[in-house]
């Protein structure tokens, strides 16, 4: 499936935030591996992902929780406090826009979108719950099995930006030589097929290993 028919899998109520949001952005364009703080200089920072794509890191272990393409909002849990200091990196060139929480606030308030919004961040919490919480205590192959998974569904221009091994360790915090002797006893079994370290096609992975 080619990245133009693959389905979204983003929220669908971010878009229609954006709308609201954008023209009172500061709209910039960004290189491929920026890092972008939800707090600046003790405030918070709203960013709307306009174009490209983007990774969500957790800061005190600098674990990546999820990606999100385009049309994608984040900062919006920030809007009273500052509940989350984590921070996003560009995947690729992206176009931005940022805004402060307080600002947002503001607009929410007076367009009267809190029930926009609080479908928004129960989708995000629902994405958080179901792919990043732990379902009790997988083994490291069951780690590897799930974030393969997830890999072969990202866009395919970031499947060939990133290696497979680079994609599981940050979301899992695995070994190197753990990840890596593992990918390579899937490889040989005919499992899944890759290049250069790059995940092309999943066959059938195994529930076991």
């Amino acid at each position: 499936m080619s990245s133009s028919e693959r389905p979204h899998k983003g929220s669908p109520y971010a878009q229609e935030l954006i709308i609201h949001l954008q023209p009172y952005c500061t709209p910039r364009k960004t290189e491929r591996g920026e890092q972008l703080d939800f707090k600046v200089n003790g405030q918070g920072v709203c960013y709307l992902i306009l174009e490209g794509t983007v990774a969500v890191y957790r800061r005190n272990d600098n674990m990546m929780l999820s990606t999100a393409r385009s049309p994608a909002v984040f900062g919006l849990a920030n809007l009273t406090d500052i509940y989350f200091d984590d921070y996003i990196k560009t995947i690729n060139p992206c176009l931005i826009g940022e805004i402060s929480t307080a600002r947002v606030n503001d607009i929410i308030k007076e367009k009267s979108l809190w029930g926009l919004l609080s479908k928004q961040l129960m989708f995000v919490y629902g994405r958080l719950y179901n792919n990043v919480m732990p379902q009790g205590a997988p083994t490291a192959y069951e780690m590897i099995r799930q974030q393969l998974l997830n890999l072969i569904e990202e866009d395919e221009s970031y499947r060939a930006a990133v290696t497979a091994e680079l994609y599981i360790r940050e979301k899992t915090h695995l070994s190197r030589s753990g990840v890596m002797r593992i990918l390579a006893d899937l490889k040989t079994g005919g499992f899944i097929e890759m290049e250069e370290g790059r995940l092309i096609k999943i066959h059938k992975l195994p529930a076991r290993y």
